[in-house]
């Protein structure tokens, strides 16, 4: 969400050569399928033969020890991040420029004449005036949150499923037997996931 703030302020306010273009090359990936996208990142973070691995030997050597970006426990979950942030920051950011597009020209312009610089710009007119965007964003992160369930069987190949599972996952993997155990875990979120509507 900061990233996306963050991208939405340069493309919307900044003279930027080409910024319809950048609008488009960053909401591209929330319009394919996870699996794509699944399928894109395990060749990218592929030990052997993927593209990160592939850069690191640049500067590594080619003798070094490759990162097992979905075999290492202690950085799968980031490498999953990775992947669920560059699919979702498009989204996020039209949502916020479409918000940002309500300020009054008043206000930029008033900004720059008393000196105020880019970062004082955001905290203070820019963050308090999309702050209702940013509390919609935030429920759909949530929400989000706890529904991709997919990510981590998809890009790890089930190899490290069980070791970044998110949210629903869990309730997937509970026994059948276990039926009371799984039924409050449904409770526990629905009823977050309700709060959008209040």
């Amino acid at each position: 969400m900061s990233l996306a703030i963050i991208f939405a302020a340069i493309l919307s306010r900044e003279k930027i050569k080409g910024q319809n273009f950048f609008r488009v090359v960053f909401y591209i990936p929330n319009i394919l399928s996870i699996v794509i996208i699944s399928a894109i990142f395990s060749a990218i973070y592929d030990a052997n033969n993927g593209m990160l691995n592939s850069i690191l030997a640049l500067f590594r050597g080619a003798d070094a020890e490759p990162v097992y970006w979905l075999g290492d426990q202690s950085i799968v979950i980031y490498s999953l991040a990775g992947a669920m942030i560059w699919q979702a920051i498009g989204y996020y950011m039209v949502m916020y420029m479409a918000s940002m597009a309500s300020i009054p020209e008043s206000l930029y312009e008033s900004a720059k004449l008393d000196g105020c610089g880019n970062l004082r710009f955001i905290v203070s007119i820019l963050l308090p005036l999309t702050k209702s965007a940013i509390g919609a964003m935030s429920v759909y992160t949530f929400i989000n949150a706890w529904n991709m369930y997919m990510w981590p069987l998809l890009v790890t190949n089930s190899a490290q499923y069980r070791t970044v599972q998110i949210g629903v996952s869990m309730l997937y993997d509970i026994d059948a037997q276990a039926l009371g155990l799984m039924m409050a875990g449904v409770v526990i979120v629905t009823v977050p996931s309700l709060s959008i509507f209040v």
